[in-house]
Parts: C-alpha cells; sequence; structure tokens
C-alpha cells in the first residue's frame, strides 16, 4: 500500500511503529508536542516504558530541512526533501529504529541533530521511576551510548558507517550531531535497552521479512469492490492493526487502542476492535490478546472482572466499566466461532464463568439489570445504563453457547433465564413510550434528581445541548411519579438495542425514523449526543459531545444494516472511510475527521466487522465447520470480489455479482468438508 501526500504536513501526524519501537511525528519530518496523557509529550521517540527522545532535527547546509511529500508505505513512512529523501521504519522484535538517507542530488551536506533524554510513560511517577539525568556512558565515530543515571535503561544512536559525532551534555539531556555528506545511502539507528549487554549490540534490522510479513496482512481478506477508496481503506486499517500491536517489557504484547494518547492495554477498546482482526484474518493476534487481557485482569482483580486499561508501567487505570467484562465475554464466543480453537476456550472460559457472576452481582433492589458505569463515562452518574443492560444480555446468550461447548450443561439455564429476564426488564423499563426511543439510563425520580445538575453541567456539552438537557430533567421531574425513570439523553450508546432481536420491529421503526433526522449527526458521521442539533457549537473539550466517533458511526452502520437499510449503513461506513484521507494516510481518527487518537484500533469495527457481517452477509461458524453467505448490496456496489478470508483452517474466496437486479455469488474453498451456505 502506497499512499503520497503533499497537503497539511505540518499539521498532520505519523506513527512508524513495530511491537517494540515507535516514532510519532508531523508529516514533514519534524516533531512538535502532541497529546494530553503527558501534556505534549505524547509524540517523540518511545520503546515503552520509556520515552527515548522528544525527536530529532534534520538540516542541509545550515538550514533546516522541512519535507514537502509525506509518503506511507506499507507500515514505513517516508519523507521527500528537496535534494534527499528519508526512510523511517521500525524493526519487529526489536527496540531499533531506523532512519534511511537517500540521495535525490550528489553529495548533499546534511546535519541530524537529536536530543536524547531518557524519561518513564505515563504513570511512571505512579511507579515511583526518579528523574534523573541522561549522560553519556559510550562513544566512538559509529556509535554513542547513554544511560539515566537512577534507572537501568539504556538509548543508543549507532551508524553503519563512520561519520562526525559531536556529543555534548545539554543539562540533564544528552544533545548528539552527526555531520555526513549524503552521496547515496546513509543509515542512522536509534535503540533502546533496560540492560548494559543488550544497548551493546549494533545489529542494523533487516526489514525484508517485515515488509514481506505485511504484505502478507495486506493479501489477508483482500477486498475488491466498485469503490476503490473502500478497498483502500479495507486494506489500509490491516496495517494499524499491526502497528497497534506492543510487546511491553513486563506486561506482555497484544492490541493497544491509538497513538498517540492510547498505545496501551484496553478493556472495551480491545474489544470492539477484536471484530475488525478477526474478519481480515489477524486470528493468532486476537486470541494472545484476550489472553493477554484476561492476565491482566485476572492479577488485579481475581473475580472475572476486566480492567479498563493498564498503562506501560502495569499500573491499572480504572478497575473495570461493567459492560467490558460483557464485551470481552462476547469478544471470547466471536474468536472461538472465526476459528474454533479449542484450547484458547478451555483456557478462558472459567474467567468468562466468574465474569458474568461478577456482572450479575452488581444487579440492585428489583431490577435484574447491573448497576455501574458503562462506556460513556461519567462520575457520579445514578441509574443502570442501556449500554450495561444491552451487552449484559449479549453476554447471557453467548456464554450459553460457551457452556454448552464446554459441556457445562448445568449452567445452561441459568443464564437463559437471566437473558430473558434483562430483555423484559429493558422493553418494560428502558423503553419510553412517550419518547418513542429507548433511554440511557432508567432510574428512580430521586436518583434522576441527584444526576441532573452532574448531566446538564458536563464540560463535554454543548451551550446548546446544556439548555435542552435543562429543559428535559426539568419536564420529567416534573412530572416523575412512578418508580422508574427511563431518561432519554440520546448518547449514542442508546442505539445498541436497535440491532438485537428481542426488540419487537415496530418499536425499531418508531426508533429508526428518529436515527434518520439532523440531530443524529454532524458532517462525519453521528454525533455522540444526538438530543438536540447543535453539530456546529464551538466546546474546548476534545471529547465534547457534538463530535462524531469512528467506534459510534460504525456502530449506526450495523443497526441499519440489520434493520435492512443497507444504502444508509454504507453511506455511514463511507463517512468512515473518507476520514481515511484527513490525518494519516490509511487510518482513521478516534474523533472524526482528525482528533483524538489519529490511529485507533476500534476504526475497523464498522469497516471490517459491518461491511463483512451485513454487505457480504458472511457468518463464520468454525467449531461446526460451517459458512453463511447472505449478500446485500447497496445501490453503490454491483461487484465484490474478497480473496484468502479465513474461517477456522478453510480459506475461501468468494465472488459477489450484480446484474439486472439478480445476486450471484461463487465460492471457493481449499477445504472440502466446510459446508458453504449461500443465501441469495
Amino acid at each position: 500500500m502506497h499512499i503520497q501526500k503533499t497537503d497539511n504536513l505540518g499539521k498532520d501526524n505519523y506513527v512508524v511503529s513495530s511491537n517494540k519501537i515507535y516514532a510519532v511525528g508531523k508529516q514533514d519530518g519534524t516533531f512538535k508536542p502532541m497529546g494530553h496523557h503527558i501534556l505534549g509529550e505524547m509524540s517523540g521517540i518511545f520503546a515503552q516504558p520509556i520515552k527515548l527522545s522528544r525527536g530529532y532535527e534534520i538540516a542541509v547546509d545550515g538550514k533546516a530541512a522541512i519535507a514537502n511529500a509525506y509518503v506511507f508505505d506499507d507500515g514505513e513512512s517516508r519523507f521527500i526533501y528537496d535534494k534527499f529523501e528519508v526512510a523511517v521504519n521500525a524493526a519487529d522484535n526489536q527496540k531499533v529504529l531506523a532512519i534511511e538517507f537517500s540521495a535525490t542530488e550528489k553529495k548533499v551536506a546534511v546535519e541530524f541533530k537529536i536530543l536524547l533524554k531518557i524519561e518513564g510513560c505515563w504513570t511512571a511517577d505512579m511507579v515511583n521511576f526518579r528523574d534523573a539525568a541522561t549522560a553519556v556512558v559510550a562513544q566512538n565515530q559509529s556509535s554513542v551510548t547513554v544511560a539515566h543515571l537512577k534507572e537501568e535503561y539504556y538509548a543508543k544512536v549507532f551508524l553503519a558507517e563512520d561519520a562526525t559525532i559531536v556529543v555534548t551534555q545539554a543539562g540533564d539531556a544528552v544533545e548528539v550531531k552527526i555531520k555526513f555528506e549524503l552521496k547515496d545511502v546513509f543509515a542512522i539507528y536509534i535503540s533502546a535497552a533496560s540492560d548494559a549487554d543488550s544497548i551493546n549490540d549494533n545489529a542494523i534490522p533487516d526489514f525484508a521479512a517485515q515488509k514481506i510479513r505485511r504484505k502478507e496482512l495486506l493479501k489477508a481478506t483482500e477486498l475488491i469492490t466498485d469503490d476503490e477508496q473502500f478497498n483502500e481503506v479495507f486494506a489500509g486499517l490491516k496495517l494499524n492493526y499491526d502497528m497497534l500491536v506492543q510487546d511491553i517489557d513486563g506486561i506482555g504484547e497484544g492490541y493497544t487502542a491509538g497513538f498517540p494518547d492510547f498505545q496501551w492495554f484496553f478493556g472495551c477498546d480491545t474489544t470492539y476492535g477484536i471484530y475488525g482482526t478477526l474478519a481480515v484474518g489477524q486470528h493468532d493476534m486476537t486470541a494472545k490478546t484476550l489472553r493477554l487481557l484476561k492476565k491482566l485482569s485476572w492479577q488485579e482483580n481475581g473475580n472475572g472482572r476486566v480492567i479498563h486499561e493498564m498503562s506501560p508501567w502495569g499500573v491499572v487505570y480504572g478497575k473495570g466499566n461493567l459492560q467490558e467484562t460483557s464485551q470481552f465475554i462476547s469478544a471470547v464466543y466471536e474468536t472461538y466461532k472465526w476459528t474454533a480453537d479449542k484450547v484458547f476456550l478451555e483456557e478462558i472460559f472459567e474467567f468468562c464463568v466468574l465474569g458474568i457472576a461478577w456482572i450479575k452481582e452488581q444487579a440492585q433492589g428489583n431490577s435484574v439489570c447491573p448497576k455501574g458505569n458503562g462506556i460513556v463515562e461519567v462520575a457520579g452518574i445514578e441509574g443502570r445504563l442501556i449500554d450495561v443492560a444491552i451487552l449484559t444480555i449479549d453476554a447471557y446468550e453467548h456464554m450459553e453457547y460457551l457452556a454448552e461447548q464446554m459441556q457445562r450443561f448445568e449452567l445452561i439455564e441459568g443464564y437463559r433465564e437471566d437473558r430473558e429476564a434483562l430483555c423484559a426488564e429493558v422493553l418494560d423499563r428502558f423503553y419510553n413510550k412517550e419518547e418513542r426511543f429507548f433511554g440511557d439510563i432508567i432510574c428512580s425520580p430521586h436518583e434522576a434528581a441527584a444526576s441532573r445538575d452532574i448531566l446538564v453541567n458536563s464540560i463535554k456539552n454543548t451551550p446548546t445541548l446544556s439548555s435542552a438537557m435543562e429543559k428535559y430533567f426539568d419536564k420529567v421531574l416534573e412530572n416523575a411519579t412512578g418508580e422508574w425513570v427511563a431518561l432519554v439523553l440520546k448518547n449514542w450508546v442508546s442505539i445498541l438495542p436497535y440491532s438485537k432481536r428481542f426488540v419487537p420491529q415496530h418499536i425499531k421503526d418508531e426508533g429508526l425514523d428518529q436515527m434518520l433526522q439532523p440531530d443524529f449527526y454532524n458532517d462525519y458521521g453521528m454525533k455522540i449526543s444526538c438530543m438536540c442539533n447543535d453539530k456546529d457549537d464551538p466546546v474546548d473539550d476534545v471529547y465534547t459531545l457534538n463530535k462524531s466517533m469512528s467506534i459510534n458511526t460504525g456502530c449506526l452502520a450495523e443497526v441499519f444494516a440489520a434493520n435492512g437499510q443497507i444504502d444508509k449503513a454504507y453511506e455511514l461506513l463511507k463517512c468512515l472511510a473518507e476520514s481515511m484521507y484527513v490525518d494519516m494516510p490509511a487510518a482513521i481518527s478516534e474523533i472524526l475527521p482528525d482528533d483524538g487518537c489519529f490511529m485507533q484500533f476500534w476504526s475497523g469495527y464498522g469497516i471490517h466487522h459491518v461491511f463483512m457481517k451485513y454487505i457480504v452477509g458472511l457468518t463464520a461458524d468454525a467449531p461446526n465447520r460451517s459458512i453463511t453467505i447472505e449478500p446485500n448490496l447497496p445501490v453503490a456496489l454491483n461487484e465484490i470480489a474478497i480473496k484468502n478470508l479465513q474461517v477456522g483452517d478453510c480459506i475461501i474466496d468468494i465472488t459477489i455479482k450484480r446484474k439486472n437486479g439478480a445476486v450471484t455469488v461463487a465460492v471457493n474453498k481449499n477445504s472440502a468438508d466446510y459446508n458453504i451456505v449461500v443465501r441469495c
């Protein structure tokens, strides 16, 4: 995959990443302050859990060199300057970043300058990482090694050939200048280690194997349609997944949430994102990530509860929102359905049993809905939340299936009864007949009054939303007489029931009509809150509720697709696809079009999962060696070809064509005993 751009290079971001080291900067080749976890410090060069440098500078003839074009090439970044190019890559399984200069004119005098300062990544202060100077411990004509003076961490700059290296202690950092005459190719390597022996290795990475590996990732579930743009984003997100894999010392390896601010391990981000990775054949890393999440959660909670996030230093930041444990169970189910990996299921099933038991324990009073935070994290909110309810229903259903697979038949009836009771409560209490929509929260009138000011005055609200919410609460509290109030705030999670089988179609139809209204949208997708039309209100908070996100836009596409409105679903997927060109090529930002994390793991939920499940109409049932294909093509697509789709140990190719209104499906498979069911 090769994408070149020349616009907004000083504004737009890039990341070069392997599982061991990464660099985050701007597409003009510079490094500017970025991010909020450590304010302005999320750009630079990192080998988690440490940061090596805030970046480097390149000068030609004494003047700062600024790239005039940026190229994304299968995960490698290239920067095009007037007289030379610079390719930046990160080595698989090595803490080595390579910066390779190639001359486009003869004899270019270049100066490369980097300030090495070893610092701890986010939460280092919570594990008593001591701030100290970085100082030189070794130097010669081809390398400079520096060390943190209080902690056992090292960084190194080394070359494949000798050059003029000038080293200066600059306060608590080390400045390294390398001057060379670029005639052909000149490479600079930056490495990290946590012991002196490892840092003495000047091994130059061989990127050939990595390039081959990434091309193989692109070949898996290779999509060819009438829509070239969609083909491109479908391919690019496969590389995003791979670039988001981190192997952090002392923690483990798996998919992380996003660059630049969330490149560590999460509950909900993981369990949304794996629906995409499974669809594009990245089965091994999916299972590995879920195993890691189970291990980290067990270490922290010991009861099946899934953590929210763990920092690069192993600090758990949030023991787990309620819906994350339910989502984890469903992610295990989905992984098993795609892979038929019984060893994986055996390793993780008892943890799921404990998890669903913990969820059930959170129910209080005469409600069967667990009480606690969902994905919309607002401290102090009283009541039961719709996403917790819906995702718990999914978890009960999936535990019924998994218990049967594990021959734990004594569990099945209890899960079924709990699921049915919660379904009934959702329809009876969450559905607001007056508003003709599901409530975000069910609570007592007292709880509604207690939550009022928190919600009305949230910093994430626009002025228009705060005003609308204030009027809404005044009306609700004035008329609240019963035991339960269903608050219809229309945060994005309130759409989740509309793709579920237990919800009657007439209720779905009423909701779908509202989801077509302008209140639900800005120019880029579905807003986070859809209570009123406030899309043009200014708000400083990055997660303000009038913005759209990649995850909720993908989920709304799923709702429309599940209800047969495939053209509207594809329209929303196209909103996601068009964001691919706004910031880093081949990536979709967390906040559309270019805010939050510029590369986000769950952005593939819509592009990969919704497209494959509802447009291709593919259902994977690897345990029963069966695949169902029931296509539903939007008007915009008349032909879909998919090559190298993996379900279990079967690889299939699918061709779907529509001609004169008739749809045909052709399938080739490499495993004779897989049953392919086609419904057109």
